[in-house]
Order: C-alpha cells, then structure tokens, then sequence
C-alpha cells in the first residue's frame, strides 16, 4: 500500500473511532464529591449513575390501575423509583421480585415503586405477568406506546430512576439490581426521608 493510500486510512480509522467512542462513551458524570448521595453509594447501589445536568419529571402520560391517566410530573410529593420494564424483557424479570419486596418494605405515601410496563397489552397484560412470575405487591402502571422508553431509555429496559420528593432525578441505572438489598433499604430511607 502506498503513503498516497495509507493516510486516508489511518485518518479514516481515528475518525472512526473517535465517532465509536462518542455513540459508546458513558452519557454520565460521576458522583461529585460532597454529593449528599455519596455516603449512599455502598455495593449494589454503587453502580448507580448521575444524571449529567438535572432533570425533573417528564409530562409523559401513564395510565394507572383502574385506567385512569396521569402526568408523571403530577406524581411529585413523594420519593420514587421509576421503573420501566416489559414481559418481553428478561432482566426485567430478574428484578421486579426486588422492586416489590422494596415496595413492601418502604412504600407509604412518601414513597412508591412505581413500575412502568411498556408492553403494548397495557395494564392487563401486567396483571398477567406478575401473576405468573409470582410478583405481588406493586402498584400497575402502563404506557403502551413505548414512547416513554424510547425517550428516557433509548428503549433499553430495564431502566431506573430514583426521584426525590423535589420531582428532581437524584440517580439511574440501565439494567436489573437487587433493589432490596440493606444498602438499598438505607438509600431509599434516606431519600423518602428528604435526606437525599
């Protein structure tokens, strides 16, 4: 190969690369130090992620249980962990066990698991769902459309959101975790307490 040829490759090849690296590179900052979170960020809730400048609570519509809709930026007043899941969705499967258990251990009205499937079945393929995996104790929420999942997670599922009571997103994180670990018990304390 001559010089002539070899240049344009090799400028082709870094320019590649610098495109790979911006579409791969984490879209996150970390925690900076003195963040109240911090003192938080113990075993599994040490992989959560920082949002790169705040965010608040989207106007996305989800339907609840009885079919009534609500704004998810209505739902502000109460520490939450939005969860976007769907049946189709095998990490999904592997954490909505933790994400009840975690509903049953904190949930009040100063803090909810709030659960989001995105399957196009709405609230009644839920219902479905949770019965045969055996999950019990999670408030149902729907959003057929998938619009909200795109928009927030780029379609990955699972993806989590933990939201202070402000309607500020405090953390989250792409994948399943052991949302009922005692790390995790501590961290949800501390944010339905306003601690976070």
């Amino acid at each position: 190969m001559s010089k002539k040829a070899l240049v344009p490759a090799v400028i082709l090849v870094v320019l590649l690369g610098a495109a790979a690296y911006r579409l791969f590179s984490p879209t996150t900052t970390p925690f900076p130090t003195g963040a109240p979170i911090n003192s938080y960020l113990k075993g599994e809730m040490a992989k959560l992620s920082l949002p790169d400048t705040p965010k608040g609570l989207t106007d996305h519509i989800i339907m609840r249980e009885d079919g009534s809709p609500i704004k998810l930026s209505a739902m502000k007043g109460k520490a939450m962990l939005i969860n976007l899941w769907a049946s189709w969705c095998a990490p999904c499967r592997a954490e909505m066990h933790e994400l009840a258990n975690l509903q049953k251990e904190l949930g009040d009205d100063t803090f909810e698991v709030v659960a989001i499937t995105v399957d196009r079945g709405g609230i009644l393929q839920a219902k479905d769902t949770l019965a045969e995996w055996g999950v019990e104790g999670l408030n149902l929420y729907a959003e057929p459309t998938m619009a909200i999942a795109l928009e927030l997670a780029d379609g990955k599922l699972p993806t989590s959101y933990i939201v202070g009571a402000d309607g500020e997103v405090k953390a989250y994180f792409l994948g399943p975790l052991k949302w009922d670990v005692p790390e995790a018990i501590t961290l949800f304390t501390a944010l339905k307490e306003g601690a976070l």
